[in-house]
């Protein structure tokens, strides 16, 4: 391709070259009748050269392009594939309906009633039978215990192997109506399944009781609470994990609230009033389009808290909270309101300015004074670890178990 266009220059400069040495021949000749027509037959095959090269050039694009745009369709394609492929990898796979239900339709007590019928048939004829001859003389008797001990008994299993048909060609029915609730999800309310079949949420917990016994929910479970039956094994697992959670979160949300009330009055209203500010301070960051002081403003929030998380487990420290509560916050919460009034203005001239920076320089000033408050709120911890401290390093001492003590017992032993 460079070649080509190589070329088409060189005729280019080619042809200039040629001009110039006729116009030069005519000049030095002094013969000028034949000069338009000798750069007229030079330039016409001049461009017919060019035609020839640039055609040849388009074809030569032409194949690139078809050339990469092929390049670039397969590469599509195998972004694509992969991508697929990422997606079926990072998705859990769907256990297989085999793997969770058993092939169970009913059938088998069909077949159970339908001998229970026969057979039972039969039996009452032969009942009818023995019943009519037991009334001859000579050989009734044996007849009348036949039909006592031997067929009565026979006829009551037969009855009961057409009750028990029923009742599984009920269950398969039952099982499969189950199956097209869940509608290929992993659980189900019992409720819904109860509605299904018409039946009461006691009777489908106990049917669906018998079928996870009987292995026909192969993977099955009911929840504790027996509102939910999960017929998958990873999700029953992951039902626990977030049941486990759940309870984990709630049981520490009500060891807060019984810590909560347990506080002093005074320490309660003031944490109260004090969530009460941060969520002002916080609606009125999100109203401002300072990138800068939503910064500040997000670091005022967490200085706050946990201020606030300090007075919640040490409640004498309330008396240091006054000024903060009185005067500071509230006029924390004025000077963002005025900022936010401020920078709703769409022509913001000198006076704005001026007084928005003003404001942020005394939000600076206020993060600065909440940060040597919580740094006080710690003043008694400080002052338990040096006592201790001290005290330990005075025992130490009297021990004879300092770094000096242990240096005059060494130089002792060397002498």
């Amino acid at each position: 391709m460079k070649d080509i266009f190589s070329n088409i220059e060189q005729q280019i400069e080619n042809i200039d070259a040629k001009i110039e040495g006729i116009v030069q021949d005519a000049t030095d000749s002094k013969n000028y009748e034949k000069l338009n027509q000798k750069i007229n037959d030079m330039v016409n095959s001049s461009t017919s050269a060019f035609e020839k090269g640039y055609a040849r050039a388009e074809k030569v694009v032409s194949a690139q392009a078809e050339k990469f745009k092929s390049s670039f369709e397969g590469q599509k394609e195998q972004v694509k594939n992969h991508t697929e492929e990422f997606k079926k990898a990072s998705q859990p796979a769907k256990p297989a309906k085999k793997d969770l239900f058993a092939n169970k339709d009913g059938s088998g007590g069909t077949a159970l009633m339908v001998v229970g019928i026969v057979f039972s048939s039969i039996t009452l004829l032969g009942i009818f039978t023995l019943l009519i001859l037991s009334w001859v003389p000579i050989a009734g008797g044996i007849f009348a215990i036949i039909n006592r001990f031997i067929l009565l008994p026979v006829l009551s299993i037969f009855i009961i192997m057409i009750i028990g048909g029923v009742m599984m060609k009920g269950r398969g029915a039952r099982f499969k109506k189950y199956i097209q609730v869940l509608n290929g999800k992993m659980q189900a309310e019992i409720s819904s399944l109860a509605r299904a079949v018409n039946k009461t949420e006691n009777f489908v917990r106990r049917d669906l009781k018998r079928m996870i016994n009987s292995n026909w929910f192969k993977q099955g479970s009911l929840t504790a609470d027996q509102q939910t039956l999960i017929v998958c094994q990873g999700a029953y697992e992951e039902y626990q994990t977030t049941k486990q959670r759940t309870f984990e979160a709630q049981h520490r949300q009500e060891e807060i609230q019984r810590m909560h009330d347990q506080l002093p009055a005074q320490a309660r209203e003031i944490i109260q009033k004090g969530e009460d500010f941060i969520k002002e301070i916080h609606g009125n960051k999100v109203a401002i389009s300072e990138y800068d002081l939503t910064i500040k403003l997000s670091h005022l929030e967490s200085i706050l808290k946990k201020i606030f998380k300090r007075v919640e487990k040490h409640p004498e420290v309330v008396p240091q909270m006054r000024k903060m509560m009185d005067y500071y916050l509230p006029t924390t919460i004025k000077l963002l309101q005025a900022y936010v009034q401020l920078d709703k203005q769409a022509i913001q001239g000198v006076n704005i300015l001026s007084a928005k920076t003003e404001i942020e320089g005394s939000i600076d000033t206020l993060t600065l004074a909440y940060e040597k408050l919580l740094d006080d709120l710690f003043e008694d911890i400080m002052l338990d670890v040096s006592t201790d401290i001290s005290v330990l390093n005075t025992m130490l001492a009297q021990d004879g178990l300092t770094n000096g003590d242990f240096e005059n017992m060494n130089k002792r032993g060397a002498e």
